[in-house]
């Protein structure tokens, strides 16, 4: 049985934690999410073999992320976790976990490349199908899709107008210092007993948009 990041009175019994660019425990939103909606968490990566097998064999980016995965892998552990590695084609890999670990719910942070998005409406679709839901959450844009669009509801094509924009909802955000429509995406410390204190919410963390653990990808 893997590593487990525990927590208590949850949504799901199991959720499987999906890193993806997001190599990291602090600021990391789809594992704040994990962790107030599942009472157990599972950590897993997956070297995508659609993006490993076309690039040659040694490749500085593969070595930094088997590197970051290692310092993953410590944090984890100091927190009474671990993590879970596939070397696999995570279209197949995530839903067969999802599976063999009996997980509820599977949680990943949003990754808008075009390849990305095929990738994990495939995977949804496969969860959905075996009744297991999948969560993805905003982490690491400060607005994304459609939350800053221009006067006609399309994104926006030209830099200058775009950065404007992009300014004056900050300035927004800025002066009502975060509160009603933006929550922050930070874990306390786990206890010595190796479960979480708790989550919470601070002025000085990165705004993410608040989202139910249900909200759509």
């Amino acid at each position: 049985m893997p590593p487990i990041l525990l927590a208590v009175d949850k949504t799901y019994p199991k959720g499987l934690m999906w890193f993806r660019r997001d190599l990291r425990v602090d600021d990391n939103a789809a594992l704040y999410h994990a962790l107030r909606a599942c009472r157990q968490v599972v950590c897993v990566f997956v070297f995508d073999r659609a993006i490993l097998d076309p690039l040659p064999r040694i490749d500085r980016r593969v070595e930094f992320i088997r590197e970051s995965l290692v310092e993953l892998e410590e944090e984890l552990r100091a927190l009474s976790g671990g993590l879970i590695v596939r070397h696999a084609h995570a279209i197949e890999e995530i839903p067969a976990l999802a599976h063999s670990l009996d997980v509820q719910a599977v949680f990943a942070n949003r990754d808008d490349e075009p390849d990305a998005l095929a990738r994990d409406a495939q995977v949804l679709g496969a969860l959905a199908n075996a009744g297991v839901s999948f969560y993805t959450y905003k982490d690491s844009t400060v607005f994304e899709r459609d939350e800053l669009l221009n006067k006609t509801g399309q994104p926006y094509t030209v830099f200058t107008p775009y950065k404007r924009a992009w300014l004056a909802k900050v300035e927004i955000f800025r002066r009502c210092g975060g509160r009603a429509t933006w929550a922050c995406t930070c874990a306390s410390a786990p206890s010595r007993s190796g479960s979480w204190r708790g989550l919470h919410t601070s002025s000085s963390c990165k705004a993410t948009r608040a989202r139910p653990p249900g909200s759509a990808s």
